[in-house]
This record gives structure tokens, sequence and C-alpha cells, in this order.
């Protein structure tokens, strides 16, 4: 081999291992992206019954409204049920529709 030869073949080597890494680096940040998207609605669906519930037995219900406990327990249950619906359509409307518009591909 002479010296323009080895230059050649090690200026494609070169090329194609920044290239793997361009991509890997690309594959970490869709994952990543994906997965604080999952741990979003996950502390969503978690949080926002239990916030929903709490708030509103507490302020609404005991607040404006002279209700028995067990009336107050009830229809904050039924508020809780209702934001855990609200938080799960979310998701569901989010992995359906997809956020970022983008179909990925396999590249061999």
């Amino acid at each position: 081999m002479t010296n323009k030869n080895k230059k050649t073949s090690a200026g494609i080597a070169g090329a194609a291992a920044p290239s793997k890494q361009a991509r890997q680096q690309s594959e970490d940040s869709q994952d990543y992206s994906s997965f604080k998207t999952v741990l979003f609605y996950c502390m969503l669906i978690v949080f926002l019954p239990v916030i929903t519930f709490f708030l509103l037995k507490a302020v609404v219900l005991d607040g404006f409204f002279e209700m028995s406990e067990l009336k107050v327990n009830i229809f904050s249950a039924v508020g809780a049920v209702v934001a855990l619906h609200i938080a799960l359509g979310l998701y569901i409307y989010r992995a359906y529709f997809g956020g970022s518009g983008s179909k990925a591909s396999k590249v061999d």
C-alpha cells in the first residue's frame, strides 16, 4: 500500500466512527426524551388524583359546602377518579398520536 492508499482507507474508517457515535447519541437522546415523557405521565397519573382528592375534600367541599363527612369523601373520590381518567386520556392521546411526528426507521 502506498501512503496515498493508507490515508484514504484511514479517512474512511475515521469517517464511519463519528457516524456511529452520532447515531448512538441520537438514539440516546430519543430514549431520554421518551423516558422523560413516560415519567411525567406516570407522576401525573399517581399524584393528580391524590392531590385532587385532598383539595376537593379540604378546600372545596368542607370549606364552601356544609355536607356530611361521608358525602364529602364520596364526592372527593369521584373527583379523584375523574382526574385519573383525564390523566390516562392525556397519556393515551399522546401515545396514539405521538408527540414528535417523526417515525424511526431501522438502518442496517
